[in-house]
């Protein structure tokens, strides 16, 4: 078996209230769709651990982390008008690092070519002393720098296909030559970050690239931009292992956007970037749930994927 899953009940106890887009159901249907797929038990391994606040604090400043902390044992309901959080947000969003820590680990050892990480609540949009975009604590960029602090990787490539821009991924490392950040989203879209100009700074000038796509553009025509930019970016940085933030909102039925893709182009992009991995990155691949909010879409969506990662 390539292909490990993380996940944990604990996601679904992250209450974001009635109606609001990034629900427990998100989870409740993937997994119910893959274990009527019977791509369940044999994939599934248990998360036996959360990131420490040390590990948090790696992305995260100290202050921050004892913020959500602090909110979610009080009672709050709101960090702002997107992101909701209940007593038990604290535990899932540091389980759902810890998930990501625990893949790494998993891959780099070499008992998984691959994994998934069935995540709530999501990470991408994650600054660094800021909750926004429903997302909490940075999960990708979390184990992002432990690949390069424990495991001494010297080169990490990120690709963001969620549909929006991943600001909180982007802006931590903007500076950093050893995390290539890719992200094809569509623009002008919430956060209003992206541009096709934002290249990184510093040392980091050049391993930042963003893909913005227009509303309304092909499935046909997005994929082959992300596969040309793709070829180029591996090309030309040779990374020694590939995360992604997998958000499924781009595809056609989803609420929240209005590109064009089905089940099957996830399908293809996943296979896409396990094919370039397997050269420099010698395969190895962790990706975890970011959006995806129309719930048979999100379901279909997350079984191409795996189903892709397990051919790898």
């Amino acid at each position: 078996m390539n292909t490990a899953l993380y996940f944990d009940e604990l996601f679904v106890e992250h209450d974001t209230g009635d109606s609001h887009p990034e629900a427990p159901a998100r989870l409740e249907k993937i997994v119910h769709h893959l274990r009527y797929q019977k791509m369940w038990h044999p994939y599934l391994q248990e998360i036996t651990r959360r990131a420490t606040k040390d590990e948090l604090r790696r992305i995260h400043s100290a202050a921050y982390v004892d913020q959500i902390e602090r909110a979610c044992q009080s009672g709050l309901k709101q960090l702002d008008a997107d992101t909701w959080i209940c007593e038990k947000s604290y535990e899932a969003a540091a389980l759902a690092a810890g998930a990501g820590l625990q893949a790494v680990s998993a891959v780099m050892n070499g008992k998984f070519k691959n994994a998934f990480c069935i995540v709530r609540p999501p990470g991408h949009h994650a600054e660094h002393n800021k909750a926004m975009g429903f997302c909490l604590f940075n999960n990708v960029a979390i184990a992002a720098r432990e690949l390069l602090q424990v495991y001494e990787l010297n080169r990490v490539m990120i690709i963001d296909w969620d549909v929006h821009h991943g600001n909180g991924t982007q802006n931590v490392f903007y500076d950093n030559p050893h995390v290539y950040y890719l992200s094809i989203h569509q623009w002008p879209l919430y956060p209003q970050t992206g541009k096709l100009e934002e290249v990184g700074v510093e040392a980091g000038i050049g391993a930042n690239k963003n893909i913005p796509i227009q509303a309304g553009t092909s499935a046909e025509d997005y994929l082959d931009k992300f596969k040309l930019e793709i070829e180029k970016s591996f090309n030309y940085y040779q990374p020694e292992f590939v995360l992604i933030s997998a958000g499924f909102d781009a595809h056609v039925n989803d609420p929240l956007a209005d590109l064009s893709l089905q089940d099957h182009d996830f399908y293809e992009m996943t296979q896409f970037v396990c094919e370039m991995a397997g050269g420099s990155a010698k395969g190895r691949v962790v990706s975890f749930l970011e959006g995806g909010y129309a719930l048979t879409a999100l379901a279909d969506s997350v079984e191409a994927h795996i189903r892709a990662l397990n051919s790898a």
